[in-house]
């Protein structure tokens, strides 16, 4: 069994299960918060869709590191350790930086619902502090690039 295609379904899939789990949590919040403070609906759902679609660019990643190991596509020991540690490389920054987000967003719809005046600059905020957590994704798809190009 070549296992050449099994780092890119992990590359695909473990991002993309990780960003749904995320949404997922965040989705839910959002949801609560709403059914608790139904006048805050379009606030909450312009918050909840800006994370999602934000989010979705660790999927992205995911993506960029499945088509280079794609294009590596090779039997040898060296390629099989290169391909995991690329992997490993991008995953856990990864994981990491869409956990930070969820809780960031989480917490940005609790702020929203405790002080619904105040909601540009939960906003503001929030898309602030969860571009700084996503530079941590970004080194690790750069060090992905740079172990593929090895």
């Amino acid at each position: 069994m070549d296992l050449n295609f099994v780092w890119v379904a992990l590359a695909i899939g473990v991002t993309g299960l990780w960003v749904t789990i995320c949404q997922w949590l965040v989705a839910r919040e959002a949801i609560e918060a709403q059914w608790k403070n139904p006048d805050l609906a379009g606030t909450l759902r312009t918050l909840t869709i800006l994370w999602l679609a934000l989010v979705e660019s660790a999927a992205i990643y995911g993506l960029v590191v499945a088509i280079l190991i794609l294009q590596k596509v090779g039997v040898d020991w060296f390629a099989a350790t290169q391909w995991l540690a690329a992997w490993l490389a991008i995953a856990l920054p990864w994981f990491a930086a869409w956990l930070g987000q969820g809780m960031i967003v989480i917490n940005a719809i609790k702020a929203v619902l405790r002080n619904p005046a105040d909601t540009a600059n939960i906003r503001t905020n929030m898309i602030i502090f969860i571009a700084l957590v996503e530079s941590a994704a970004i080194y690790g798809l750069v060090t992905a690039i740079l172990i593929l190009n090895k």
